[in-house]
């Protein structure tokens, strides 16, 4: 669901910047939908490239309304899925949205930072992270963590806006630290992962402003 013309104007860079951050109350809801038509694309491409089956165990780190897990979890009955998201609106949205999934207890959604995560150590075989590295004050402790609950084997998919891109957005001014292919490499490799798929990642869609942009971002996809 996109915003409507009249949230869009009113709301501030500064203010968009806090619920992109961290989404909360009505306006932070709302971002959370809009916030699905942006992520779309880039959601799905991580997802094929994931290869997500089995009885795979998955962490998706910043999933926000969890709009994306049906297409997780449709068709793969053996696959678990957690969601870990700092927003406890979020979290709760998650909840709503996929209860038969809660009930059936094959997803499971827990508000907290993934600076520090409260999962055992290889605990995951798939790790997805999507336009979340903006928001990580201290990256490499968010890396290791990663690096800490994936199994030896699994593969973690980073998906981020490219500085060039993402640096002409008004609210990424307030808080956000951007990335180009080679810093958001350097801090996978330093971290202990190889990455196995490095693509870029073109789209024309609407931005979190309302606006048609060509988006521009890279989808990493590693393992340790």
């Amino acid at each position: 669901m996109e915003r409507s013309p009249e949230t869009k104007q009113e709301m501030e860079p500064e203010e968009l910047a806090q619920h992109l951050r961290r989404p909360s109350g009505a306006k932070g809801r709302e971002v959370g939908q809009a916030m699905n038509n942006v992520n779309a694309g880039v959601n799905r491409a991580c997802l094929e490239l994931l290869a997500i089956g089995g009885s795979d165990r998955v962490l998706e780190i910043g999933p926000a309304n969890g709009a994306f897990v049906p297409e997780i979890l449709e068709g793969h009955d053996e696959v678990v899925y957690t969601g870990l998201d700092w927003a406890s609106d979020m979290v709760a949205e998650a909840e709503r949205n996929n209860a038969a999934f809660v009930a059936a207890q094959r997803a499971n959604f827990i508000q907290g930072s993934s600076e520090s995560m409260p999962f055992a150590d290889d605990a995951f075989d798939k790790v997805l992270a999507v336009n979340t590295l903006y928001f990580w004050d201290k990256p490499d402790d968010h890396i290791a963590q990663v690096a800490r609950v994936m199994r030896p084997g699994g593969t973690f998919c980073l998906a981020f806006g490219d500085r060039s891109f993402m640096g002409t957005l008004a609210f990424t001014a307030y808080g956000f630290s951007l990335y180009d292919r080679e810093g958001a490499s350097e801090l996978l490799t330093r971290n202990g992962f190889r990455i196995v798929n490095a693509q870029a990642f073109r789209e024309t869609s609407t931005s979190n402003t309302g606006e048609q942009v060509e988006k521009f971002g890279h989808i990493l996809l590693c393992t340790i």
